[in-house]
């Protein structure tokens, strides 16, 4: 599974600052993950500010310092297990 990274501002957004790490198995599955939990409160526009896959985040001031002195405030994978009978 890929990590994607969907970081907040300063207002109006389900966190202040820091990130949401999210598990799937590309960026489409990360965002309807995303929107189970945050739904848009604009149709159509992610409730956040920026989405990055995990190399391009790691790459950020944010990844490695914080953002507006946060960090990651929750994970949500996406998990399938089959049923044994």
């Amino acid at each position: 599974m890929a990590k994607f990274y969907f970081t907040y501002g300063t207002d109006g957004q389900p966190f202040f600052g820091g990130w949401t790490e999210v598990e799937a198995q590309d960026a489409h599955a990360a965002c309807a993950a995303f929107r189970a939990y945050h739904p848009d409160k604009t149709e159509g526009l992610v409730n956040c500010s920026s989405i990055y896959d995990e190399e391009k985040f790691k790459l950020t001031e944010m990844y490695r310092e914080s953002n507006f002195g946060f960090r990651c405030h929750e994970i949500i994978t996406l998990r399938r297990e089959a049923a044994t009978n």
